[in-house]
């Protein structure tokens, strides 16, 4: 487990780092910081339905058809019937800020949150993870635009930042770099339109 959050840290900061030049800054904060957000949506219809087994068949837009099983965490499946669109939106947002030395240490602390339909309805599920990875700048370069991490396990990484991200000069040595990683996923199953 420390193997793989110390890879989460350097696969993530490096991504973060050089797609910051590619955010927002947030014009209020001293300090560089911004996010950036990709998002995915998906569209089926529901052609066939096993109950007893729960599967169900999707046909997608392209005309692909798609066998799913449902498994027990889907509530309400008897719900769903042939004609139904099912609806699945991804949205994953990486968001970087650098605070002053002594506001966070490094760290990695997540969690999960799942809400699902009320009874009785058709099926809908929402589950957002959430990670937060916090490295400490141990060295910085401006002139080259690098700047070195240490992770919560001790996991170091030299990173080059891109030229669009303003305010690197007020980076120091002993600042943290924090990491917020967010992925929602919502899949909602919906009467067809009459």
């Amino acid at each position: 487990m420390n193997t793989r959050f110390a890879s989460l840290l350097s696969v993530t900061a490096a991504v973060a780092l050089a797609t910051l030049s590619a955010a927002p800054v947030l014009a209020d904060q001293a300090m560089p910081g911004g996010s950036i957000s990709a998002s995915t949506t998906r569209t089926a219809t529901v052609t066939k339905i096993d109950q007893k087994d729960r599967w169900i068949t999707l046909k997608l837009k392209d005309g692909t058809l798609v066998d799913v099983q449902a498994g027990p965490a889907v509530k309400n499946f008897p719900q769903i019937k042939v004609g139904d669109k099912v609806v699945a939106n991804q949205q994953d947002t990486v968001t970087i800020e650098v605070v002053p030395a002594g506001q966070a240490a490094p760290n990695v602390t997540g969690g999960t949150a799942i809400v699902t339909a009320p009874a009785g309805t058709k099926p809908m599920g929402i589950m957002v993870d959430t990670t937060v990875i916090t490295g400490a700048v141990t060295a910085i370069d401006y002139d080259k635009r690098t700047v070195t991490l240490v992770g919560p396990e001790g996991n170091s990484r030299t990173i080059e930042v891109g030229p669009a991200a303003k305010k690197f000069n007020a980076v120091k040595k002993g600042d943290n770099v924090v990491l917020t990683l967010k992925s929602s996923t919502t899949i909602e199953v919906t009467a067809p339109a009459k």
